[in-house]
């Protein structure tokens, strides 16, 4: 009887553990779907303006852009503020492409071509601005952060925000403008909580060429060339931002 007691009650937890995951993929594929609708709603807007007005408005940055730094901005608000509330530091998440995208070692062809082989680096050099675009920090020891925000600063003991070029890392993707951050997560995040500071990333990359291999339908990440799946989707933000990427690169829209 106590065998098949908990026998019953591990087969329930598995189906309830089930159920969860199914609803969380279901959550995740409505957020997904509703921010691609919203994406594409915008998109036809500024060709639609673009239409009717007769070219003297010189556009400087296409709305698209901004839509990826509003999708990005509940993650990146998160991921800053995870050590307020996260007690084991061992247990911080980090935010690299693949934890919450897919790893680009993934195989995306039947051959063996990964990721890191069809995008492309440039050599032009940006500034990205850390309190309007998509720079994505993720601190990790607390008494770094605090320090970080108690003396950076106007007027504090390390003086307003600035570049340190040693020890801040940043990679930029194109054509969406996500900045990964590499070196540097605390003090970054203190500039961007500031809303001050400007970076220029070490590395820069147009991911534009996944696209001919990688596709996203809000549940998983998928080879073009089979079908197969390379990932699940782990955050629906992250996958709308993948394929707002597709849409900029087919319609020549980059940050």
């Amino acid at each position: 009887m106590i065998i098949l007691r908990r026998k019953l009650s591990k087969a329930i937890k598995q189906r309830s553990d089930e159920v969860y995951i199914s609803l969380t993929n279901i959550e995740i594929k409505n957020n997904f779907d509703s921010i691609m609708r919203f994406s594409l709603s915008v998109l036809d807007e500024v060709k639609e303006l673009k239409m009717s007005e007769d070219g003297s408005n010189e556009e400087t940055e296409h709305p698209l852009i901004d839509v990826v730094r509003l999708v990005g901005r509940q993650l990146q608000s998160q991921y800053l503020t995870n050590l307020l509330y996260q007690r084991d530091e061992a247990q911080i998440p980090k935010l690299l492409p693949e934890e919450v995208l897919f790893n680009p070692l993934s195989m995306i062809t039947k051959e063996g071509t990964i990721f890191q082989d069809v995008i492309r680096e440039l050599k032009t050099e940006y500034v990205i601005s850390l309190n309007r675009d998509l720079v994505l920090p993720w601190s990790w020891k607390k008494s770094r952060l605090t320090t970080c925000i108690a003396q950076i600063g106007q007027g504090r003991k390390l003086g307003q925000w600035r570049q340190d070029y040693n020890n801040h890392h940043v990679e930029l993707w194109l054509p969406m403008g996500i900045a990964w951050v590499y070196g540097g997560n605390h003090s970054i995040s203190a500039g961007i909580i500031q809303g001050k500071g400007e970076i220029i990333p070490k590395s820069v990359y147009d991911i534009s060429g996944v696209y001919d291999y990688v596709y996203c339908d809000g549940v998983n990440y998928y080879r073009k060339e089979d079908g197969s799946i390379i990932s699940p989707v782990m955050y629906a933000e992250f996958a709308a931002i993948f394929e707002i990427g597709r849409i900029m690169a087919e319609n020549s829209i980059s940050y």
